[in-house]
């Protein structure tokens, strides 16, 4: 897979092409056998690698993960895959469905309803400042967004939000976490995950179409690893609608 190590804009190195998002439990956990569900967001024309990509998967579930690799364990296969857009499958046993593949253009993604929202750090958020109200959460997919549509897409500049509000509550977590990087020497890395519950006194379109973009693409800095991606945890009802 052909991975640039500059940016094609600024001199942050670039977001990756095809980012896996594991489940995170926030310590090592040992499996003797199960399921795991696994993301994959791919960018671009990277989207037609699709086919490679699963059955590189397939090959290294073969071998096995880790050093106990070699004593034949840590093997994994992929059961099946469906596209997250189009809900079609993908990948059903052996035969793999290039063409219910969907993608998704971000202008396309619809605003974000209602000026109350619980969002999920599902992954860990390794940026220096942790998005501790609203708008450093816009920010902070904004941010994020601006680097992906920079190596990936058009190019185009992303319409910065106005909006305000306050935090209602917010629980985090911290993490000390083993990475294996080519760019730099240093083993371990700082994240965290959490729950919190924003309420925006104002939001505009923008802001509302970035927050949805958000629980997409993610937020902050740093997608390797899988680092960063959120979820919409909000209970649905008239009392999240916008006033």
């Amino acid at each position: 897979m052909y991975v640039r190590l500059e940016a094609a804009r600024g001199y942050a190195p670039p977001s990756r092409p095809v980012i896996l998002i594991p489940p995170f439990y926030g310590k090592p956990l040992e499996f003797e056998g199960g399921n795991l569900k696994v993301e994959l967001l791919i960018f671009g024309r990277f989207l037609r690698f699709i086919p490679h990509i699963l059955l590189g998967m397939q090959l290294l579930g073969q071998q096995g993960l880790g050093s106990l690799r070699h004593y034949g364990l840590n093997a994994f296969k992929i059961e099946s895959a469906s596209c997250a857009f189009s809900g079609k499958p993908v990948l059903q046993g052996n035969v793999i469905f290039p063409g219910n593949v969907a993608a998704i253009d971000a202008k396309e993604v619809q605003p974000y309803a209602g000026n109350f929202v619980k969002v999920g750090f599902k992954t860990p958020f390794t940026g220096p400042v942790f998005p501790k109200t609203p708008e450093r959460l816009l920010w902070s997919i904004r941010r994020r967004l601006i680097n992906i549509v920079n190596e990936y897409g058009d190019g185009s500049e992303v319409p910065g939000p106005k909006c305000s509000g306050e935090t209602l509550s917010l629980t985090t977590h911290f993490h000390l976490l083993e990475r294996r990087s080519t760019r730099s020497e240093k083993r371990l890395f700082k994240g965290t995950t959490g729950v919190a519950e924003y309420r925006f006194s104002e939001i505009d379109r923008a802001g509302s179409w970035l927050l949805n973009v958000g629980f997409i693409t993610g937020c902050g800095p740093d997608s390797s690893f899988g680092c960063g991606f959120l979820q919409d945890l909000t209970p649905k009802g008239p009392s999240t609608q916008r006033s």
